[in-house]
């Protein structure tokens, strides 16, 4: 079972149902499964989903504006003509990246949405002091970066996003109380072993750490590569680090969420927000181990 059929099955089966306090989620890229990724509609519809945190990938136009976009290329989201759709952003200027259309692609409906800047969505949560956002640093100035946002006041409401340790360590100095994430994919042998490392160096410089969770290949059911023993040790190291672990569940179902709420995980990431709410709140309900 895929992550579209097992999400779609949950919402069908709760609707709206609300996350249970204590369970945090990611919202990719907004939740790109239910909504037009990366934009303003997006982080809208993932704010308005409790427990939820959308993600959003920075990128840079030619003349230097702080754009969300995920592509190196808008040619994928957007419906910018040629020969526009297959540059790079690095040489599109802002004003004409404004007049495609970021919505329409992925549903009518959405029509008439544009690629966000970053100082749009700062605005956003700078009016809201409750809302958090990843901001996953795809080709931005981090001084442009860390201006913007102190001059938003927003630093307790972000947590940078990086997929090398290394640059966490340095994000983690921009400011204090500066919050950061990267993730182990793999196979389960690398994700392990990675994992060692990090614990070995105390976790420095990290605030969340993703794992990601495949699926057994062939189960009946939805069974994760990583075991339950090696993630609740995982949970426990890194709790006891102060660090908090964060799993990417590539297919799930509430059986499969319950599981992962009895080893002592609290943060997941998704492409489905309001499925995945669902499904936890299902999950919850069930009988623990």
């Amino acid at each position: 079972m895929d992550l579209l059929i097992a999400a779609l099955l949950c919402a069908a089966q709760l609707g709206a149902a609300e996350v249970p306090p204590g369970v945090h989620f990611q919202a990719h890229r907004g939740g790109l499964e239910e909504v037009p990724e990366n934009t303003l509609a997006a982080y809208e519809y993932a704010w308005s989903i409790p427990g939820a945190v959308p993600e959003m990938d920075l990128a840079t136009t030619v003349d230097g504006v702080v754009v969300c976009l995920h592509d190196d290329t808008p040619k994928r989201t957007t419906d910018a003509p040629g020969p526009w759709c297959d540059k790079n952003l690095r040489e599109i200027p802002f004003k004409e990246l404004r007049t495609w259309d970021a919505g329409v692609k992925f549903d009518p409906k959405y029509a008439g949405a544009r690629i966000p800047t970053l100082d749009e969505v700062l605005a956003l949560m700078k009016a809201h002091p409750e809302r958090q956002a990843y901001f996953d640093l795809k080709d931005v100035e981090l001084d442009v970066l860390v201006q913007r946002i102190k001059t938003a006041g927003v630093q307790g409401q972000v947590i940078f996003v990086h997929g090398d340790p290394g640059m966490c360590l340095r994000l983690s100095g921009l400011y204090a109380g500066a919050r950061t994430m990267t993730w182990l994919s793999g196979s389960p042998d690398d994700i392990k072993s990675r994992f060692a490392e990090l614990a070995k160096a105390g976790f420095r410089g990290i605030s969340q750490l993703q794992l990601h969770l495949n699926v057994r290949p062939g189960a009946t059911r939805i069974e994760y590569l990583l075991e339950p023993e090696f993630l609740a040790r995982a949970a426990r190291t890194t709790r006891a680090a102060g660090v908090a672990l964060q799993l990417r569940p590539f297919a799930f179902d509430p059986p499969s969420l319950r599981k992962l709420i009895d080893v002592g995980v609290r943060w997941y990431v998704t492409d489905a927000p309001r499925a995945f709410a669902d499904c936890v709140a299902r999950a919850r309900v069930l009988p623990g181990k």
